[in-house]
């Protein structure tokens, strides 16, 4: 049984690792240590909104993530109990997907939430320091790793090196610990579809909103989320999903190296592309919240190639560092999933080897990751094909349910064993039933309004 495990990532998948780990084994594992390494600076905000599906609320209340973030008050976001519909040039309302049951009930007791990728961040590592065995260090790099028969190391780009017994990579999309050591040449592909985004007050807006918590107004080539982040509907999420080059990305990205002239003919740019897209559209509230939104914020969509690699003898790679897939918002969702799985695996077999228990992970995971990844790219690619962007919605905020009787996390009231893992759930309910409803509303304004 590993004592010493070094995460490395301090997002989602990364911080939710530490919690079920130390949850799991804690109790009879008394030396545990966990120490959790990320290059950014823990002051970063970046990443706008994000939306949680009622499976991710689930898996997140099981590490006690949720009641955490439920107490930060404004900041913990909102519930959403449907997404309304818009065609962006027809100017009607085509419909709500509903996060409930025709009781107004949430899918296992869960609703959609939007909260602030920061404020989610900020909560899930006040449960993780709270932890007496786990600890969290940032800007640190990580440059290389070793293993040996009887440890594995990680050097970071200060020089500093750290050995311990196992290491989970949880670096997101573009994983150094996948690209470095399990899996090099593995890189990240962009899918052609980036995010630009921003945050609105509205209270410098003067026309109404005819939604009361998040919409989606669909257009032949895109599609533009907007999206209220606090109780009080102050704060406006505002995301335009557009094909952008590149050759656009590769200059946005070194535009933090530039001058000002080229920092702002960049952000000019942004906001182009933007109203190219929804500024004429016939919804009067569309055209003022695109003409008061500055700062708008480029983040393109990437992927990692299917069926790569996900371990080696010390090291397995978790989330987005193994499965990011086609465009979808599911991944804090599997994310967490992943980190709950093993940690239970982990605590079930404490004299399995970690290569086989690396393989048995890998048996209860690759199977469901291929079939939404491939489910997804089948779909995302039928959109583009058709030019629509329908399946936005799914991608973005689908509804999933929870199976009857799921042992997931520490609350759950029956004893965990391995035929009671958490069954696969992201495809049981609404991708494909979100996705069909979408793609009719779509095929539905573009024959009646040419949308």
């Amino acid at each position: 049984m590993p004592r010493d495990i070094l995460i490395v990532g301090a997002g989602i998948a990364g911080l939710a690792s530490a919690i079920a780990i130390s949850d799991e084994l804690s109790s009879f594992i008394p030396n545990l240590n966990i120490s959790v390494y990320d290059g950014a600076s823990e002051s970063t905000t970046s990443g706008g909104a994000i939306s949680l599906t009622p499976v991710a609320q689930r898996y997140l209340d099981e590490l006690g993530i949720l009641s955490e973030l439920n107490q930060m008050g404004d900041r913990a976001g909102i519930e959403v109990d449907a997404i309304d519909l818009f065609s962006v040039r027809a100017g009607r309302r085509l419909g709500p997907l509903r996060f409930t049951d025709e009781n107004g009930n949430g899918y296992g007791g869960y609703k959609g939430r939007r909260v602030l990728r920061s404020a989610l961040s900020e909560a899930m590592l006040a449960v993780a320091r709270n932890l007496p065995n786990v600890s969290v260090h940032y800007d640190m790099k990580l440059v290389g790793g070793s293993t040996t028969a009887e440890n594995v190391s990680l050097q970071f780009e200060d020089g500093s090196t750290v050995t311990g017994d196992l290491v989970l990579g949880c670096d997101g999309v573009h994983s150094a610990t996948r690209t470095k050591i399990v899996d090099p040449g593995n890189r990240s592909e962009y899918t052609g579809i980036s995010f630009i985004q921003s945050m609105t007050d509205t209270r410098s807006l003067t026309t109404p909103m005819p939604f009361n918590q998040t919409a989606v107004h669909l257009a032949r080539h895109s599609s533009l989320l907007t999206s209220y982040c606090d109780p009080k509907h102050e704060k406006l999420f505002v995301a335009a999903i557009v094909r952008v080059s590149e050759l656009l990305i590769e200059k946005y990205q070194t535009m933090p190296g530039t001058d000002v002239s080229v920092q702002n003919n960049m952000r000019m740019s942004m906001r182009y592309l933007v109203r190219a897209q929804f500024g004429m559209s016939c919804l009067p509230y569309i055209r003022e919240i695109i003409d008061r939104t500055e700062n708008w914020m480029l983040y393109p969509v990437y992927q990692v190639r299917q069926r790569g690699k996900w371990h080696t003898d010390k090291i397995l790679l978790l989330g987005d560092a193994a499965h990011a897939m086609p465009p979808r918002d599911e991944s804090a969702a599997y994310a967490v999933e992943d980190a709950i799985i093993f940690a239970k695996l982990l605590a079930q077999n404490p004299d399995t080897p970690l290569p086989r228990l690396f393989e048995e992970y890998e048996d209860l995971r690759r199977g469901l990751v291929n079939k939404a990844f491939d489910a997804s790219r089948r779909l995302w690619q039928s959109d583009l094909d058709k030019g629509l962007f329908p399946g936005q919605t799914r991608d973005l905020m689908s509804p999933v349910h929870l199976p009857p009787n799921s042992c997931v996390g520490k609350r759950a009231t029956q004893p965990t064993t391995k035929t009671k893992l958490p069954a696969p759930t992201h495809e049981s309910f609404s991708d494909l039933s979100v996705y069909s409803l979408t793609s009719d509303l779509g095929r539905t304004a573009d024959a009646t309004n040419g949308d």
